[in-house]
């Protein structure tokens, strides 16, 4: 019986060693190497691991498609706090336009709207997820600028705030609306005039 647990408490004593060596290698890699790490991680559904291995990626390298990679994973995993964070550093970073008409060209014709009102939008509702709301609705209405084109971010805090029943937030969006539809493109009234109806009905 002695032998039995002395050889138990052996095999235990390993496989903790094995596991504390694998958690420590994992770790190593993900600081030494997390280009490559963040594949792996999001392969194996560690997306938060994930997410922070492209940051650090992004950090040491400053190439958009590992910031780029963050803010889609943090997207997929509805992860808000790191869509903001990981959001803005790619929309302020200078080759986000030239990434954005690549993924694009790779998106085809048959999506509504492009990829870089897609990434907008999907920052103003984490803003808005997060409580930032007023913010969120600021920053729609920033990145639309002048024009309002499909499927942009204001539309996307619109339903959102609809979803959510916040008339407040709706009340906001509308006002803003109202201020800026006389200044809007010809080829974007139609849309523009849909949308705000759906405010103005909400």
């Amino acid at each position: 019986m002695r032998v039995d647990k002395v050889i138990l408490r052996a095999a235990l004593s390993t496989l903790a060693a094995i596991v504390i060596l694998f958690g420590f290698m994992i770790f190593a890699l993900c600081y030494i190497y997390p280009s490559t790490m963040m594949n792996i991680a999001y392969d194996l559904g560690m997306d938060g691991a994930s997410i922070t291995c492209a940051k650090r990626s992004y950090k040491r390298s400053d190439e958009v498609y590992y910031i780029a990679f963050a803010t889609e994973v943090a997207i997929l995993s509805e992860d808000y706090e790191e869509i903001a964070k990981c959001g803005a550093l790619f929309a302020e970073d200078d080759e986000f336009a030239t990434y954005c008409k690549t993924r694009n060209g790779e998106l085809g014709s048959d999506v509504q709207g492009t990829y870089e009102q897609y990434v907008y939008g999907q920052i103003c509702v984490a803003e808005y997820q997060i409580g930032e709301k007023a913010e969120a609705v600021n920053d729609a209405f920033a990145f639309v600028g002048n024009a309002f084109p499909q499927n942009n971010a204001v539309v996307a805090v619109l339903v959102t705030a609809l979803g959510e029943h916040d008339l407040t937030t709706v009340e906001s969006i509308k006002g803003k609306m109202e201020q800026l539809q006389n200044g809007i493109p010809e080829q974007d009234k139609a849309y523009f005039g849909d949308v705000l109806a759906l405010a103005q009905n909400g």
